[in-house]
């Protein structure tokens, strides 16, 4: 249920990036909205690894700029994939991604349930058996 309202919620977001950013646009609303945000998923899901593994002597020499531009990227190829998306540019695909993946970290961080821990952790308050030693 979670992942569906964070989907809606970015959904939202992309159409609020189609309002205020002049490099970006969405055509069709916001079904087409919910639908880059999905797409925009499954390729930071399938593809943003490899291209991580792949290009990381250069963010480590970049200090881990390089990683900026991987978003960047990641936002053009969802351009490409869905056709009511246009993005301008490599810099407005940037902020794009910066809003965006923002959004997103502020929604998981809204939408967050506490983690199950195991009946012995919440009982005793203890993570360990250990005893002290003088």
């Amino acid at each position: 249920m979670n992942k569906i309202l964070k989907f809606l919620a970015l959904g939202g977001v992309v159409l609020l990036c189609d309002q205020y950013l002049e490099g970006v646009t969405i055509s069709g609303g916001y079904k087409y909205a919910v639908i880059a945000a999905i797409v925009l998923a499954f390729v930071n899901s399938l593809v943003r690894p490899i291209l991580a593994v792949l290009t990381f002597p250069v963010t480590l020499v970049t200090f881990g700029l390089f990683s900026f531009v991987i978003t960047a990227l990641m936002v053009m190829l969802m351009d490409y994939f869905i056709g009511h998306v246009e993005i301008d540019s490599f810099w407005w695909a940037l902020l794009f991604g910066l809003i965006v993946s923002f959004a997103g970290s502020l929604i998981d961080k809204i939408l967050k349930t506490e983690k199950r821990r195991p009946a012995q952790q919440r009982e005793s308050g203890n993570f360990t058996d250990y005893e002290e030693v003088d």
